[in-house]
């Protein structure tokens, strides 16, 4: 399990990352032990996955997309949470397998951990405007809008991650931001697919 200290460490580095601080990096445990461990970070995004899916289902309604008599909750849920499993372990199969061609091996581990743990901090804002939503304090247009400008920060900040994690060149590290939202997009429409059949 995650212990109090390694999650404090996490944070304190993951906002020193935000900041473009590169002493970040030292606040995670970068060996191959830590890479397994920094997977169990999913556990504890769980929830604010949880409360943003029941918000995504608040809007598809809202908006009529489906009606809710008819919303198919059960394959709803298991498409939503078959979506993060899968998207959790792709991007670091796909980077596994062309980290030698693109010559980011010795960096590959890091960036990984570093990846999974700012995970946390990256999911945060997501987690408060879904909240605002579901509790009626701001509609629908404002949580789509506020949820755009989340996306742009958050795009800027695995870009700031990459850079400095895997010590790459600009054009490097936004193929890789490229990389993973188009393999969240891909998986999310799949998935999605699922319980919208």
């Amino acid at each position: 399990m995650i212990s109090t200290n390694e999650l404090r460490a996490a944070w304190e580095g993951s906002w020193l990352l935000l900041r473009s601080d590169p002493q970040g990096m030292s606040y995670f445990d970068l060996s191959l032990q830590g890479f397994w461990r920094s997977f169990q970070v999913i556990f504890l995004l769980a929830p604010v996955f949880l409360v943003s899916a029941m918000a995504e289902k608040k809007l598809l309604i809202s908006e009529n997309v489906i009606v809710a008599e008819l919303f198919p909750a059960d394959t709803y849920w298991f498409a939503q949470f078959m979506s993060l499993g899968i998207d959790w372990v792709t991007l670091p199969l796909i980077l596994a397998l062309i980290a030698g061609p693109i010559g980011i091996s010795r960096q590959y581990v890091p960036f990984i951990v570093v990846r999974n743990w700012t995970s946390m901090l990256a999911s945060m804002p997501y987690l408060a405007i879904a909240l605002l939503y579901l509790t009626g304090i701001i509609p629908s247009g404002i949580m789509v809008l506020l949820s755009f400008t989340c996306l742009i920060v958050v795009l800027w900040y695995r870009f700031l991650i990459a850079r400095i994690a895997l010590q790459a060149s600009v054009s490097m590290a936004i193929g890789i931001v490229f990389l993973d939202i188009l393999l969240s997009l891909v998986i999310g429409e799949l998935t999605g697919r699922l319980w919208a059949a």
